[in-house]
């Protein structure tokens, strides 16, 4: 259990980069003729120039996980919730919070992350080191850079929707993951949707509804405020 729970921590901070801040449904279906195909460095730019203008994030997502190929169990096949991101500004680190609707959560202040498991009642916490953070996680608070950490090129799978198909490798090895695939609105350097694949082929897709820019309030990543009164806390990973 604590192996899974880890997991699902580790595969959610992968994915943080895909969270599609804009009306994107609204917009045209771009052509799939490959003479028509955006230069790929333009494409990244947008990316990175419109999460570092972003100062928050407040969507609704579904997560696919895949082994294999085939849906495997968290918390289901697919599970839905709403993820929050809040940009650090002066002393306030950044903030992201994913609340599942089976009342699963995930909280990240600065340097630590929390996880809050309904069954148990238990929020567990972690110590992250942003320093190794990838720039798939770092990008959206304005710090790291897409292209410094990653190989990126116009991906060849089909099956990704609508947008230009990028796939990232990273130029370091990773214990997390082997490849990311994002799906970006070539116009204005919004992702619609990622796919993160692990070493052993197993695949997280996300998809984001009803996105928007938002200054969410800083009380909304308050640990001692956004989990249940009755949860227990557990710390000893801090004091490893």
């Amino acid at each position: 259990m604590t192996m899974m729970r880890t997991t699902w921590l580790a595969l959610s901070l992968l994915l943080v980069p895909v969270l599609s801040a804009a009306e994107a449904a609204k917009k045209p279906a771009f052509a799939a003729d490959a003479a028509k195909a955006p230069d790929v460095a333009a494409v990244v730019a947008k990316v990175q120039a419109f999460y570092e203008k972003a100062e928050g994030m407040d969507a609704r997502f579904t997560q696919t996980f895949r082994h294999g190929g085939m849906p495997s169990r968290m918390g289901g096949s697919t599970a839905q919730g709403r993820l929050r991101i809040r940009k650090p500004r002066g002393e306030a680190s950044a903030r992201m919070r994913w609340d599942y609707d089976d009342g699963r959560m995930i909280l990240v202040v600065g340097e630590l992350a929390y996880t809050y498991d309904p069954d148990t009642k238990q929020i567990t916490l972690y110590r992250l080191d942003a320093r190794t953070l990838s720039a798939a996680v770092t990008f959206l608070w304005g710090k790291g850079n897409l292209a410094d950490d990653f190989e990126i090129s116009r991906s060849t799978r089909t099956d990704l929707g609508e947008g230009v198909a990028l796939d990232l490798v990273p130029r370091k090895a990773s214990e997390g993951f082997s490849k990311v695939h994002l799906v970006v609105d070539e116009s204005t350097g919004i992702v619609r949707r990622s796919v993160v694949v692990q070493a052993d082929g197993s695949e997280n897709h996300f998809a984001f509804r009803e996105p928007k820019i938002a200054d969410v309030p800083l009380s909304e990543f308050d640990p001692d405020r956004v989990f249940p009164a009755d949860a227990v806390r557990v710390d000893t990973q801090l004091r490893r």
